[in-house]
Parts: structure tokens; sequence; C-alpha cells
């Protein structure tokens, strides 16, 4: 029905065929008109979106047990022969990963661990932990050969970059923070977050350093300034994980 202001134009009667088309300015609706004293609102139909390709659905084939507190971190060894995890119940457990045995239990760290990650170089598995703690394993004498001192507060996360010998580590005092994994030296703290800086993930290729925050950004880093090149503010929550695709250039 036409308002006060608009009824003065569109009053009166047609005398003839009238064939109009009019859409709005989101594109949702369109007005048709074909005689004057019929005048219809079609809605207009949304693009159609892609179904995703069926796959058959996952079984479960195995509930492993032994951890006594929340299960926080998983990695998988490259080989495929085993994976570690990482508790609340503060020991780091190697499983088998065809059988899911028990292989093996590492203790040290005296809080909840929150990130483990393997080696794809060297014999050693990193941990960290809300005791502030970053731990390098030597799997072949089980015992922790490094320590890296620096977060102020619980460390979340950890990654290892895949070409070069670079330990990553982000946590609740806001920092992500770059270590030579030799010499234990803290090359560069990346500040920016304003709150915990969530996960952390390393690449070969720029950008080689991504965090994700409580504070609802995504970051991208300069590896060699050890400086933000990127913020992405697409979230409204909090950034509580990251994962690289493992083929194209995305994350």
């Amino acid at each position: 029905r036409p308002s006060e202001k608009t009824a003065p134009l569109v009053a009166g009667t047609h005398t003839s065929l009238v064939r109009a088309s009019l859409a709005n300015s989101n594109g949702d609706k369109s007005a048709n008109g074909t005689i004057a004293s019929h005048l219809q609102l079609i809605p207009k139909k949304a693009p159609s979106i892609p179904k995703p390709k069926w796959h058959a659905p996952w079984k479960l084939s195995r509930v492993i047990s032994g951890h006594l507190g929340w299960v926080r971190c998983i990695a998988v060894e490259p080989g495929n022969e085993w994976f570690a995890t990482g508790a609340g119940d503060r020991v780091i457990k190697i499983w088998d990963l065809a059988s899911g045995k028990l292989k093996l239990s590492l203790t040290g760290h005296v809080s909840t661990v929150r990130g483990v990650a393997v080696s794809t170089k060297h014999p050693y598995l990193f941990s960290c932990g809300e005791d502030r703690q970053v731990k390098c394993w030597d799997l072949e004498y089980n015992k922790v050969i490094r320590h890296y001192h620096g977060h102020l507060s619980a460390v979340y996360s950890l990654a290892l970059h895949p070409t070069i010998d670079v330990l990553a580590t982000s946590g609740r005092d806001s920092t992500a923070r770059i270590w030579d994994m030799r010499t234990k030296a803290n090359v560069h703290t990346l500040t920016g977050h304003t709150n915990t800086v969530a996960s952390v993930v390393a690449q070969a290729t720029n950008p080689q350093i991504i965090t994700g925050s409580h504070d609802s950004t995504v970051r991208l880093w300069d590896l060699a300034a050890g400086k933000s090149v990127c913020t992405l503010t697409n979230h409204k929550k909090s950034v509580r994980s990251i994962v690289l695709h493992p083929s194209l250039y995305m994350f």
C-alpha cells in the first residue's frame, strides 16, 4: 500500500496494459506489474550453494583411555607410527597408532600440558604448559634436554618451523615467542595481541608465523623482522585454533 507521500504519484487508473519490473536495492525482491490493479512482489531466488561431496560416515574404531585429566593436545609422529597426547594430569603419553596401546609416559610438567609437537628432523618432542614451561624431550633417552624460559604466564600453543630449527610458542601473556631450537635464545617476542594468544602455526612460506588470539584477531608475522604484517578481524569471538591446509595457500 502506498504511503501518504507517495500516494499522489501512484493514484489513478491505468487505461492500458503496463509491463514493468523493478528490483529493490538489496536485490532480494522484484516487483512485476501487468495490469494496473495487479502488482505483485516476487521474492528473488538466492544463489544456490554447491552441496558438499558425500562421503561414507566416519566410524569410531577405538576409544583410548589412560589420562586422568582433560586431553588438551595431540601430535602425530611424522612416520605415522605413534602419537603423543598432553593432558590436565600433567603427563605426556605416547601411544602406538595401530594398536592404541600406551608406549610411554613422560612426567615433568607441574600443571596442565597445553601443547605438544614432534620434530620432523630430530628425535625430539616439544611440550608446553600452564606452568609457563616449554620443554624439549630427547626421545632416544626419554628425558628433557632443553628448557625455553621467557613466557610470563601459561603457554598455550607451540609450533615447529618445517625447514629451520626454530620453535614458536604463544600464551596467556598476549605474546608469541620465537626461539632458536638449539641455543634456546629468544630470537623475537611478537607483541600486538591484547589477550591470550591461543594458537600459533609455522610454515615455510611467508607469512611464516600465524597467530590466533582471544582478542578475536588473527595476525600474520614477518619472521625475519619479528613484526606483524597483517591483522585479520573477521572473527567476533576468541580465535582458539588455527590449522594450515596441507597443499593450498590457505588456513
